[in-house]
């Protein structure tokens, strides 16, 4: 589905990617992992485009897409819920998803009623105003939003930061469930364990590099990598 090969990046004079390397097969669930400031946000702006590719190459299902602009990517099929939620505070509920609402021949078949059946909450408050949301609502609605586009690829950049944890293992839930559906998933988040049930692989990120990877129960088994590139 998705290949990264060689990826450079960075912002003005300065460079955060050397050289990213992974893979999202095609109905599987990896990660970025890793400490903050090492590059993973910044890879996640060069893959929708946000950012030139300064070397290496993105490929999704086949398509380079160096050079494509933010909305190209997305019709292609790169779904992306933002770090930050960033929502459409004027907007109802419903209009949030609506806005965004794209038909494809060839991928999905996600529509304003199966989203609101996803996230039941939305449905209670589809006429309010999205900023009147809690944050796990917010959450929710800036999944449903990226599902609207109907993806091949859905990438989440700490879709569960600063959640209750009733809240993230009702994300969690949602994304077992997308998985579940063959929904291609790239996941960047610091909660470990509870990616563990819902993860293939992991990638962990260090100054704007992979330098390792493996199965959540590779990683679990390796206290010294932890210790070691997650800080923990």
């Amino acid at each position: 589905m998705l290949t990264v090969e060689g990826l450079q990046a960075g912002y003005g004079g300065s460079q955060v990617l050397f050289g990213m390397d992974f893979e999202a097969p095609t109905g599987q669930a990896v990660s970025l992992v890793g400490r903050n400031g090492m590059g993973k946000t910044t890879t996640v702006r060069t893959l929708m485009g946000m950012l030139p590719l300064r070397g290496g190459s993105v490929v999704l299902h086949g398509r380079p897409l160096a050079g494509l602009a933010p909305h190209a990517i997305a019709r292609l099929g790169m779904g992306l819920v933002p770090e930050g939620r960033r929502i459409f505070g004027s907007l109802s509920v419903e209009e949030n998803l609506v806005a965004t609402a794209r038909r494809s021949a060839t991928r999905g078949h996600w529509s304003l009623d199966r989203v609101l059946g996803l996230f039941p909450r939305l449905g209670e408050r589809r006429r309010q105003s999205a900023r009147t949301l809690s944050g796990g609502e917010q959450q929710m609605l800036a999944i449903g939003r990226a599902l609207m586009t109907n993806p091949a690829l859905l990438v989440l950049d700490e879709a569960t930061e600063g959640l209750a944890p009733l809240i993230r293992r009702e994300i969690w839930d949602c994304l077992r469930t997308l998985k579940s559906e063959g929904l291609t998933t790239l996941v960047i988040d610091k909660n470990l364990t509870e990616m563990a049930a819902l993860l293939d692989r992991h990638h962990i990120v260090e100054k704007g590099r992979v330098v390792w990877s493996g199965t959540p129960a590779e990683l679990a088994s390796r206290a010294d990598l932890a210790q070691r590139y997650l800080g923990i």
